[in-house]
């Protein structure tokens, strides 16, 4: 029966954090495996530390003097850690008594090559008009222009459970397999924010790796608490790395796409006075793809002498 380390990023999140721990005490308490918490803490200059010690006096906390982000911590983390199963949890979700038990079980049946495991990821406080709470994430996918997308976002979470295979993990609720990471490599720290589960289901799959959705391993999540969907910060990022991670990873044409709606966004934001605000953001974030395009054209190529997929197998990947 494998070890199961929880990995928990926190960054100032006194507010959700406790709410975390607790429900990830109560998942750990009723596992049939053994389960170890550990709170990486980016930094904060609040009461996180002192909170996650009184809430969780067993779990590890690694302390990093500066934020890293979610992709750093994240690799921390992992690196501070040695279970065969490493569970991601946001700190500003709730996870039910079962998750913990639910997700590394179809980790462990999906067998060697399962790579990771998705969570059923519900939007917190968020409902349609008939009371029907909506969904956040049943995994992540890649779409014909390089985007990222949760599947099911929004969609009724009544609705019958999503295919049980997806493209990617989101990284908001995940079970890793340690073996697969040994041999593809841990979360890249200099995406920092965004993208970084993106870039490391690319990685899994390009090896042969499969990534898995467990319908019955359900977490609530306040989406976007720490950066705000609209914020400057989470426009920055999400620009950025959407390219960073088309330009390494997908199909040629669609890495052309990427690049060719980034450019057409920017035209258009020009002309758009309301929405010049959000300007400075794209801006600097394909900016800070094009700096890294160098670097990101050699990991290309290094991955496409790598990988144990085909061309087509790899276009199969995208979401039409």
């Amino acid at each position: 029966m494998i070890s199961v380390d929880v990995v928990v990023v926190n960054w100032n999140g006194s507010a959700v954090l406790g709410d975390c721990l607790r429900s990830l005490l109560v998942s750990a308490d009723r596992s049939s495996r053994a389960v170890t918490i550990t709170v990486v803490d980016n930094g904060s200059v609040d009461d996180s530390v002192v909170l996650a010690r009184a809430v969780a006096p067993s779990a590890a906390i690694v302390r990093s003097q500066v934020n890293l982000g979610f992709a750093g911590g994240v690799a921390l983390g992992i690196d501070s850690t040695t279970g065969e199963a490493i569970v991601l949890v946001n700190n500003d979700a709730t996870v039910d008594p079962d998750f913990i038990e639910r997700i590394v079980d179809a980790l462990d049946r999906g067998g060697p090559r399962r790579g990771a495991v998705t969570g059923h990821i519900v939007l917190a406080g968020s409902e349609d008009d008939r009371g029907v709470p909506l969904v956040n994430s049943t995994g992540s996918e890649v779409g014909p222009t390089g985007n990222g997308r949760d599947r099911g976002y929004l969609e009724r979470d009544d609705a019958p459970p999503a295919p049980p295979e997806v493209f990617g993990f989101c990284g908001g609720a995940a079970a890793l397999r340690r073996s697969a990471l040994d041999e593809v490599g841990n979360f890249d720290p200099t995406l920092f924010l965004y993208y970084e589960d993106t870039e490391l289901s690319w990685r899994l799959r390009r090896r042969g790796y499969d990534v898995g959705y467990a319908h019955d391993a359900v977490v609530t999540h306040r989406h976007a608490f720490s950066s705000g969907l609209d914020s400057p910060v989470f426009t920055f990022y999400n620009t950025r790395n959407r390219l960073i991670v088309a330009t390494r990873h997908a199909p040629a044409r669609v890495a052309s796409a990427a690049w060719a709606s980034a450019l057409v966004r920017m035209a258009r934001l020009a002309t758009n006075p309301a929405r010049r605000r959000t300007m400075g953001p794209v801006a600097r974030g394909t900016l800070g793809a094009l700096r890294a395009l160098p670097h990101d054209l050699a990991t290309r190529r290094r991955l496409r002498r790598t990988t144990t997929l085909t061309s087509a197998e790899i276009r199969a990947l995208i979401t039409r």
